[in-house]
């Protein structure tokens, strides 16, 4: 029987168990080759990461290389989101060995950077529900949320049920390594040490709003250097921008009434994440929402493309939360809650 999750601010409790180290899916991590300027007709977004993949390698700054593929030639977010990714991660690991100088520039070009991801993320992720918004013509009308009582062992049973995609695994391997990355999942830990929500359940939420980028409010993703103006409008109303990330991710866990929680069994992580992004495309559309279920056999296609706008036959792109947790699970990362 997995245990109960307990919460002890006066110890800083360190990784229980070893962090996944694969290395990431498919060359993803690699990420320009000198000649990606005149290689053909390479996407807008490959080519504004190419540019700053050069500008990084001009700097001396050890970032990877890749040879133009046929990736280059599409903005799709399974391919362009990771890239992103770990070219920032690339540059954080620079920036921690290079001369002040190069270290001030990497600053920069994280920046750009992190803008970039937030253009591609902005493209594909679930928008937050504004339930006391009124939407566009013909937007989804307002819902209430279920009671948990009533859906509790609907969750255990689909986690339960549960199966990764075969040609997702890699992809959400990629996910979970990012999230149990010992260097993330600190920031993560002194989250739980302060109030009480799993390291992980906040790194997952890290992964669905910001793609893991420090660079975001964990409220919606929006860029940290100023309040958010996405759903949730306006938070927080006191950190230190525009490096507070910890503060920001804080409030953001307040905000939806998460903090100094000791209930963090199976049904109710699941149950809490899908509040936090929204109820409609359960109770209106009648689907697992891909915001839990996505890269798994409990979800097909379906999702809001925009602010209460619902695409039938749209299929999301990004790792479900709920399958995030099963991989992490599955691996050992984390034992499997009650």
């Amino acid at each position: 029987m997995a245990r109960p999750f307990t919460c002890n601010r006066r110890v800083f409790v360190g990784g229980t168990v070893a962090a996944l180290t694969a290395p990431v899916i498919g060359g993803r991590g690699v990420l320009a080759q000198d000649a990606l300027p005149g290689a053909g007709p390479v996407s807008p977004v490959w080519s504004e990461l190419g540019r700053l993949t050069l500008s990084a390698q001009k700097l001396g700054l050890a970032v990877p290389r890749m040879s133009i593929g046929p990736e280059s030639l599409s903005d799709d977010y399974s391919v362009t989101m990771p890239a992103i990714v770990d070219f920032l991660d690339s540059l954080d690991g620079a920036i921690a060995s290079a001369a002040i100088e190069k270290a001030d520039a990497a600053e920069d070009l994280k920046q750009e950077a992190s803008l970039l991801l937030g253009k591609v993320l902005q493209a594909e992720k679930m928008p937050r529900e504004a339930p006391d918004e009124a939407g566009p013509p013909g937007a989804a009308p307002a819902v209430k949320a279920p009671k948990f009582e009533d859906v509790a062992d609907g969750y255990r049973t689909l986690f339960q049920t549960c199966e990764i995609r075969g040609d997702k695994i890699s992809e959400v391997k990629w996910y979970t390594d990012k999230l149990a990355d010992p260097a993330r999942r600190e920031r993560y830990q002194k989250i739980e040490d302060e109030i009480c929500v799993p390291w992980y359940f906040v790194g997952i939420i890290h992964g669905m709003e910001c793609a893991f980028d420090f660079n975001k409010h964990l409220h919606n993703g929006d860029p940290l250097r100023s309040r958010t103006v996405q759903v949730p409008k306006g938070r927080p109303a006191a950190w230190n921008p525009p490096t507070d990330w910890h503060s920001s991710a804080v409030d953001a866990l307040r905000y939806d009434k998460f903090a100094d929680l000791t209930d963090w069994d199976l049904a109710r992580m699941l149950y809490r994440w899908e509040a936090y992004n929204g109820w409609r495309s359960r109770l209106l559309y009648k689907i697992n929402t891909p915001y839990l279920w996505s890269f798994s056999n409990h979800y097909t296609k379906g999702k809001f493309v925009a602010d209460n706008v619902w695409d039938a036959n749209a299929v999301s792109k990004q790792c479900g939360a709920a399958v995030m947790l099963k991989m992490i699970v599955q691996s050992g990362v984390v034992g499997q809650p009650a």
